[in-house]
């Protein structure tokens, strides 16, 4: 185990070797804090005997996705015998001193995380919930991590609950480490660059440059607090600077026609968008409080018969009806003779304002979004106004509807490009 921790990034080493109670790595994209949460958790199984300890993502797919296959893969490569049981969630890991457990449990469903108590305990990306919902995890997390246990130097050991996360605006993590125990020694942060990881691919930080809004690198790859509440949601754009004049006649008839689409029953919402190129949008139109989805068919049909139509609706339209009607809204749209380009769920909110951003300004100064303010007040008006809550999330009330139809077509069609890696591990020399 010491040659392993052996070869950890400074911020992961720290980490791993952390005494604090409640040690935090805020870390950048790529900068292997995952890495460091799976050897955290062996240093202490193989440090306690029959020890217990609590995994936590924010979602069941984070855990099958990113965390079970991280686990697999190091004890694999490091001869650990280990047995996991997806269903339950359950990984038995055989040690010297006899077999240990890791509890892999998600944030969303509060339901699970009752029945069992821990040694120790680690959360990944918490900073992703609302801190409402994040310190309700945290208070339940805890009444779990009470299971007494002895050091290998005799003395009884703490139980610890670390974090490691991405910052994402001033949220649960900033409150807990940021400002309310800043001078506490219980409560330790460690901060993690991307540019710290010298495992990265040479091209790993200019992508990520042109995958986020300029305000949001220090979050993403400096693992640094950012300010989101009470701010403008979309600060990439700028009426002048993202204005076109270009509509939808200047584009060949043979350029399928982009749309998204929120389904509100009475405020019903069309965002048109025509590709320049593979980098390049223009919202040439908009169509906003049309009554339901048989109404919104007919204006579409009417403004764009001839051409190629592509629709990025509402994922939730798969079961929902803005329309007393046996369809779905979505099945409609497919029935009058659209292209819909439809997931199971919709992506997080976030990720569809970051979209958004990027496509406004990326970190490297260019602009890949353009809209036809002229052609579309309404969108213009809801950029310009649209702020965050308390929990860093877009403030809704009524006439965001819009937006949400933007985020959707601009996700699908540009989308959030984390770029892929499975660098910032702990080298086995």
């Amino acid at each position: 185990m010491s040659r392993l921790v052996g070869k950890a990034l400074p911020h992961q080493f720290k980490f791993v070797m952390s005494t604090a109670k409640f040690p935090l790595l805020l870390g950048g994209y790529g900068s292997g804090k995952t890495e460091a949460l799976v050897y955290r958790t062996l240093r202490f199984l193989s440090t306690v005997p029959k020890a217990r300890v609590g995994i936590y993502e924010p979602t069941v797919d984070l855990l099958k996705r990113i965390i079970y296959p991280r686990f697999e893969d190091i004890f694999a490569n490091s001869g650990i015998k280990y047995k996991l049981n997806k269903s339950d969630g359950i990984m038995e890991v055989w040690m010297p001193h006899g077999k240990a457990e890791i509890i892999f449990r998600s944030m969303d469903n509060f339901s699970r995380i009752i029945g069992y108590e821990t040694h120790m305990a680690i959360l990944d990306e918490v900073d992703t919930l609302t801190k409402d919902k994040a310190m309700e995890v945290w208070i339940r997390v805890m009444a779990r991590n009470r299971k007494k246990f002895t050091t290998p130097n005799g003395v009884e050991g703490v139980n610890s609950v670390g974090v490691t996360t991405t910052p994402e605006g001033f949220g649960f993590t900033y409150n807990m480490w940021g400002k309310d125990h800043t001078d506490n020694p219980q409560y330790e942060l460690i901060r993690a660059k991307s540019e710290d990881n010298y495992h990265l691919p040479a091209d790993y930080i200019a992508t990520l440059k042109e995958s986020y809004p300029p305000q949001l690198i220090d979050a993403y790859l400096n693992g640094e607090w950012v300010n989101l509440n009470g701010a403008c949601v979309y600060t990439g754009f700028d009426r002048t600077l993202s204005n076109t004049n270009l509509t939808i006649d200047d584009f060949d008839a043979s350029n399928a026609v982009h749309i998204g689409m929120d389904f509100n029953v009475g405020r019903m919402a069309a965002a048109i968008f025509m590709k320049g190129d593979e980098k390049t949008a223009y919202m040439v139109d908009e169509v906003h409080h049309v009554a339901d989805t048989p109404a919104m068919i007919h204006v579409l049909q009417a403004k764009f018969a001839g051409r190629t139509v592509i629709i990025y609706p509402d994922a939730s339209g798969r079961s929902r009806k803005s329309v007393d009607a046996s369809k779905s809204d979505i099945r409609l749209l497919r029935d009058a003779g659209f292209r819909v380009n439809a997931p199971n769920k919709n992506p997080p909110i976030r990720q569809r304002v970051v979209s958004m951003n990027t496509m406004f300004l990326d970190a490297a100064n260019l602009r890949r979004l353009f809209i036809n303010v002229s052609n579309c007040p309404h969108a213009t008006e809801q950029l310009e106004k649209q702020v965050y809550d308390d929990n860093s999330l877009p403030v809704k009330d009524s006439d965001e509807d819009i937006l949400d139809a933007m985020g959707y077509c601009i996700d699908r069609v540009f989308g959030l490009a984390k770029p892929s890696t499975t660098v910032g591990r702990m080298r086995l020399g």
